[in-house]
């Protein structure tokens, strides 16, 4: 497994390198320029922004150092907001999102995982039927109508949260509810369909007959094969939460990373899009590593080579 590992961080730099020359040019190849507004920059004015980004040098000239500054970790200063660098931008913003990404996961795979095995259990009663129809109430109902929702619900009418903003633990509440929803039913539909696949196999007859409690031959010994598919859907999952989510963070006004990529992105904000894409690529490769070597915990068949 140690040589799976080193070969896939060997690959990690060469696999960022190929996302970072082809966000480069497609960013410089897109219609409009950071400084295109509704009016018109002076000519001299436009001059001296493009000769203080490095934008009037030839395109491969500009692509040669930005790939020298990113070697050195530097992704560059950012075109809109003016003074502030890109890694400025990320460190400040970037906890936000993985708080909130982090607190949502979390309830996504507790309840998601308990709601899962108990309708796998009860198969074709009615509280199987009555969670698999709430997972796909929140698989179906995006988050720009559930977030408003309980906006009215638990802000204007049993005041309870505060309407937007971000700083204490009131003010997650509402926005990782939101975002956790629909992964919640993923998850619970995923480790449901799972369950049923296992608990009917010959191991899990063999230590029922031994003996052994519904409970443990439940969570000891069928959740362990159960759960491969929620940790396969883990991967992307969790790069995809901890970056940002761009709806949330609109509209519980939450200045995440999420919201920078959408303002860097209207404003053709070339260097601080290209950072949040990398970012976004080295976690999901991070990821997607760890739930390849969680799978050889999870199922001894498996083996990396």
């Amino acid at each position: 497994m140690s040589n799976y590992i080193i070969r896939r961080l060997l690959q990690f730099p060469i696999i960022l390198f190929i996302i970072a020359t082809i966000s480069f040019f497609i960013m410089r190849w897109a219609p409009g320029g950071p400084f295109d507004t509704e009016k018109k920059v002076p000519p001299e004015v436009e001059k001296n922004l493009k000769a203080k980004y490095r934008l009037d040098l030839p395109l491969y000239k500009q692509y040669i150092l930005y790939i020298r500054d990113l070697l050195k970790f530097d992704l560059g200063p950012s075109f809109k907001y003016r003074n502030r660098t890109v890694n400025e931008i990320i460190k400040q913003s970037f906890p936000i999102s993985a708080i909130l990404g982090l607190t949502a996961l979390i309830i996504a795979l507790i309840v998601g995982i308990s709601t899962g095995v108990i309708s796998a259990v009860k198969y074709n009663s009615f509280i199987d039927y009555f969670t698999m129809f709430f997972s796909l109430i929140g698989i179906s109902v995006p988050n720009f109508i559930l977030g408003p929702l309980l906006i009215i619900l638990l802000v204007f009418h049993l005041k309870l949260l505060p309407v937007a903003g971000w700083g204490t633990i009131k003010h997650l509440i509402m926005p990782a509810l939101v975002l956790a929803a629909p992964y919640t039913a993923y998850i619970a539909r995923l480790t449901r369909t799972g369950m049923l696949d296992v608990i009917n196999q010959d191991y899990i007859k063999t230590a029922r007959a031994k003996g052994l409690p519904e409970h443990k031959v439940i969570l000891k010994h069928a959740l362990k094969s159960a759960i491969l598919p929620v940790v396969s859907f883990l991967g992307p999952a969790s790069a995809g939460i901890l970056s940002g989510s761009i709806v949330i963070e609109q509209i519980f006004n939450i200045a995440g990373l999420g919201t920078f990529f959408v303002q860097g992105a209207i404003n053709r904000d070339y260097t601080l899009v290209m950072g949040v894409e990398l970012l976004y690529a080295s976690l999901l490769i991070i990821f997607n590593l760890l739930v390849d070597i969680a799978y050889t915990f999870l199922d001894p068949r498996i083996e990396l080579k």
